[in-house]
């Protein structure tokens, strides 16, 4: 195996599909000179160019890679244009803790949904919840980890089960762990823009959690008002969750076309067509 395809394992093995940039990379072969030998940042540089050369990586933007995924067919361009503003901050306090705590761990995972477009709210509540989608098998182990740092965590939960939770306990905020087999869009525990807007979007429409559609209406709208979004991206992740048509009319109903529309299947209409009568309630003030 030549050292092109040993450090294409290692990478492969350390991020999975999540995105990783190329200091990510760096350290990440770094640790392991001693066994497939010694690298400088150059080495680095031509070993990434090398791999998108042969379709072994994906070039998400400047110095941001991905390793393609199985199941959604990804064109690339280098026209995403991947800025750091695109990469989500986190909350200070409790959420930011949440986040080292698992990171020490060594557990992957991504802090999604409303609470990670906070900057993006109209008002940012009291108490919140927060989405933390975990790499399936390691559910337990995280929500022992916060749990023992004195958290209120569920695991997989449904909308009733956390409402009762948000009953029970109405001054701490509520963690909510789902775990997927894979965590593409992931940057270091935080979500590209795009991900979280599909993921903030398809948890509130289907009653995943409960969250106001309009708050998100409001967040979709401040997001693409001061943010660039890459369609090519939105639309990979919307695939994967089987609501591409519904976030074509989400966008065209923003003016911010997609190229492509698709009709509304009779399951998925009457979601798409809630939401945007919230986002016209919206537009309209």
């Amino acid at each position: 195996m030549t050292w092109q395809k040993r450090s294409a394992a290692l990478l492969k093995d350390r991020f999975g599909k999540g995105a990783f940039s190329t200091e990510d990379a760096y350290r990440t072969l770094k640790t392991h000179s001693r066994v497939i030998g010694g690298y400088s940042r150059g080495s680095i540089h031509h070993l990434l160019s090398e791999l998108c050369k042969d379709n072994t990586l994906i070039r998400l933007g400047r110095g941001l890679y991905s390793f393609p995924s199985d199941r959604v067919q990804v064109r690339t361009a280098d026209s995403i244009g991947v800025t750091d503003e695109v990469v989500l901050e986190l909350l200070p306090g409790k959420l930011a803790e949440a986040a080292e705590m698992l990171r020490v761990k060594g557990i992957q995972f991504m802090i999604t949904g409303p609470s990670a477009l906070a900057k993006f709210h109209h008002y940012v509540a009291r108490r919140l919840l927060h989405l933390i989608y975990v790499i399936r098998g390691s559910g337990e182990l995280t929500v022992e980890v916060l749990r023992r740092n004195g958290l209120r965590v569920l695991l997989n939960p449904k909308c009733r089960d956390i409402e009762l939770a948000l009953d029970s306990f109405p001054e701490a905020d509520l963690f909510i762990v789902r775990e997927y087999s894979d965590l593409e869009g992931n940057i270091g525990g935080r979500p590209v823009l795009e991900r979280a807007l599909v993921d903030s979007y398809f948890e509130t429409t289907r009653r995943r959690i409960p969250y106001p559609e309009g708050e998100v209406a409001r967040i979709f709208e401040n997001a693409l008002r001061t943010e660039p979004v890459s369609l090519t991206r939105l639309t990979r992740f919307a695939d994967a969750r089987g609501i591409v048509s519904e976030m074509a009319a989400v966008f065209d109903a923003l003016r911010f076309p997609t190229g492509k529309k698709r009709p509304l299947s009779r399951p998925s209409a009457h979601y798409a067509v809630r939401f945007l009568a919230h986002l016209k309630s919206e537009t309209a003030k």
